[in-house]
């Protein structure tokens, strides 16, 4: 039977990213919250990203003991289990207590009453249907039950009332098998924190310091959540997520015991934006870890403003060509006068490129609609993706500061220097090779395997040109999912990365035949196919798509030097139809809010241990070795990632520093 989990507040932000993780882990779910539309928009998201996954939806007023005992006691009624219930529905200030014009009934009392009091009864509820078998309870207190919060007095006190409820219960349901902790992020992205920004700047900037402040992102806290699932977090632990993403376990003080202060420490982490791998054990070790973090943080922003030039390089193309070196010109462009960002914008220090078998593509002038339409751009800027530290930030631009690593997924990344809108600027926690792989690279293998295949657990996968930049991330992937994977490559050395990488079987295709393959060993068909060469591979997969599969289409690289021209499958429409099965495009520019989430995603598994890069062994430096890069993307010698370091300068991260400076993610 799987594991079943019961949230409340899931309409947006937080409860809607928990739940979409949860799902993820394969929880079927019960749903609550009095906002029905936002409840109904979560469930169809859990539902179209998890098929596999029950989900039921109940218009609930937590602030009703009635209503949130009966919706418990229906759950249990569906699902016959609650392992995890997380309890997140909450409401801000509702005027000043102090304010004589502020009502107590649906002012201040109801703060309390859905802050502290339903929460309270939330806990008592899990706690009665978690008593025979054990279970997590993650009640969400905020950091603002740590610290006075002058601005909204009885929202910090609720949320003290919670930590501190928590921690009291946690020894006695401990004895039960029970684990009750509170989790404390700092400010969230959430349509809450979003409106007091917008609506009333004044009251924010009392409320959070600064209208500057980068929000921490649901997923990310999301991402904790699941972090804290793990049992050697024990009942009790308060989970503070500090606004530079640091998670934190305060200790509190026992009546008798020891000095004033002291109290049992948790294992903790400290982290800029993701987990990272090895967890420190101890307040001191996580310390260590938050110090060389911060060194880093203040040796990227020595690094993105020291000695800026007065020009820069950047690739242009300038006529329309599939091959490369023919369509393109490096040329050289003012910088100044002094590093400064328009507004709304960030100015860019490029720190590497990737190289994407699309890149000749867009020097084609393939996606501009028409060859006029493009020609009529000439010249234009290329590269699809680059990882930079922010040397200057633009009026109005938030959550960013000089020395922010970030990503980029826009059209003129093959430059040394660039201007991006904020908004299209992606926070990670390195500027380092093996977050660029993760880009176009992995982020389409992620968004397609997950959203345009629906990859399940116990799919047959099968992955084309698989040692490639995206094909390594769909490999493993669909490992981590439970999934049976095939992995087509191309000579001895891809074949053993594929190996390392977890692949079931192998086929080289150079001594091997996919399609005789194919049908010998797997003749019930495959499930799900992530497909990038075309040509024959396309219609050997077709051909052995099982009923009701589905084939992804991401590129179509064998063709793309030939100028691509249109393929021919006489009988694909026939060959669907009988077997229910569809071919699905994958364009990965037509999925942006997808980015962030599985961004995050990626790096956590990464950083876990649970994710390898792998970059081709060719090392590329500078600008004016790009073309060479895309050469070697084409030659089919490429193991991996291609990558591009513009900057051989740039700080280490700590590990890397550890580590003599050698990539940990590379194979």
């Amino acid at each position: 039977m799987p594991p079943a989990a019961l949230i409340t507040g899931v309409a947006t932000g937080i409860g809607r990213a928990v739940a979409l993780a949860l799902a993820a882990k394969g929880h079927n779910l019960t749903l609550l919250d009095l906002d029905e539309n936002g409840m109904n928009q979560t469930a169809g998201l859990v539902r179209s990203s998890h098929p596999g996954v029950e989900v039921v939806t109940q218009k609930v007023d937590v602030t009703s003991t009635p209503a949130q005992e009966a919706a418990f006691s229906r759950h249990m009624t569906k699902f016959g289990r609650l392992d995890v219930a997380f309890l997140n529905a909450g409401i801000g200030e509702r005027g000043h207590v102090l304010d004589p014009g502020t009502p107590q009934a649906g002012g201040w009392q109801l703060t309390l009453d859905v802050d502290l009091t339903a929460v309270i009864v939330g806990i008592r509820c899990a706690s009665i249907h978690m008593e025979s078998t054990g279970g997590t309870i993650i009640s969400v207190a905020s950091a603002g039950g740590l610290f006075p919060m002058p601005a909204a007095p009885v929202y910090a006190s609720s949320k003290a009332g919670v930590v501190h409820f928590t921690r009291s219960i946690a020894q006695g349901l401990s004895k039960k098998g029970i684990r009750a902790m509170a989790l404390c992020p700092e400010y969230v992205d959430t349509p809450l924190i979003r409106s007091v920004i917008e609506n009333n700047p004044s009251h924010a900037v009392r409320l959070l310091g600064s209208l500057d402040i980068k929000l921490l992102q649901p997923d990310y806290v999301a991402d904790v959540v699941i972090q804290m699932l793990d049992p050697k977090y024990p009942g009790g632990t308060c989970m503070r997520i500090r606004q530079t993403g640091e998670l934190e376990f305060p200790t509190f003080p026992h009546p008798g015991k020891g000095k004033p202060g002291s109290g049992t420490p948790v294992p903790g982490s400290t982290t800029s934006s993701t987990a990272v791998r090895g967890l420190p054990t101890s307040p001191g070790q996580a310390a260590a870890v938050g110090a060389a973090q911060r060194a880093y943080q203040a040796a990227l922003t020595a690094w993105a403003v020291a000695n800026p030039p007065t020009t820069y390089q950047k690739i242009q193309v300038h006529t329309l060509s599939s091959r490369f070196q023919d369509a393109t010109r490096l040329v050289q462009v003012p910088l100044g006068p002094g590093l400064s960002a328009p507004a709304g914008a960030l100015l860019l220090r490029r720190v590497a490129v990737g190289i994407n078998a699309s890149d000749i593509n867009y020097t084609a002038g393939r996606y501009y609609g028409s060859t006029q339409a493009a020609a009529s751009k000439l010249p234009f800027d290329a590269g699809f993706e680059s990882v930079s530290v922010v040397a200057a930030v633009g009026e109005g631009a938030k959550g960013f500061k000089v020395g922010d690593p970030v990503a980029t997924l826009t059209y003129d990344g093959f430059s040394e220097w660039g201007v991006v809108p904020a908004r299209q600027a992606l926070p990670v926690p390195r500027a380092t090779p093996d977050i660029v792989a993760l880009l176009t690279s992995g982020l389409t293998a992620s968004i397609a395997l997950e959203v345009a295949g629906q990859l399940k657990s116990g799919d047959t996968l099968l992955v084309t040109a698989a040692a490639g930049g995206t094909g390594q991330f769909a490999v493993q992937l669909g490992k981590l999912a439970g999934c049976h994977v095939i992995a087509t490559c191309g000579g001895p050395d891809k074949a053993r990365m594929l190996k390392a990488l977890g692949a079931d079987r192998v086929v080289d295709y150079k001594t091997e035949k996919l399609k005789d393959v194919l049908k010998k060993e797997y003749p019930k068909g495959v499930d799900v196919v992530y497909e990038s060469v075309g040509g024959d591979m396309f219609s050997a997969a077709v051909d052995a798509l099982a009923p009701r599969g589905r084939l992804i289409v991401i590129g179509m690289m064998g063709s793309y030097a030939e100028g691509w021209p249109a393929s021919n499958h006489p009988g694909l429409a026939e060959k669907l139809l009988w077997k229910s099965a569809a071919v699905v495009g994958f364009f990965l520019l037509r999925y942006p809010h997808h980015f962030r989430p599985h961004l995050q995603r990626l790096i956590q598994l990464l950083d876990a241990g649970k994710l390898q890069v792998s970059i081709d062994p060719v090392k590329f430096v500078g600008i004016s070795s790009v073309p060479a890069a895309v050469e070697r993307l084409y030659s089919g010698a490429s193991v991996g990632k291609v990558v591009v370091q513009l900057a051989n300068d740039v700080p280490l991260p700590p590990r890397q520093q550890q580590a003599g400076g050698a990539p940990a993610s590379r194979l």
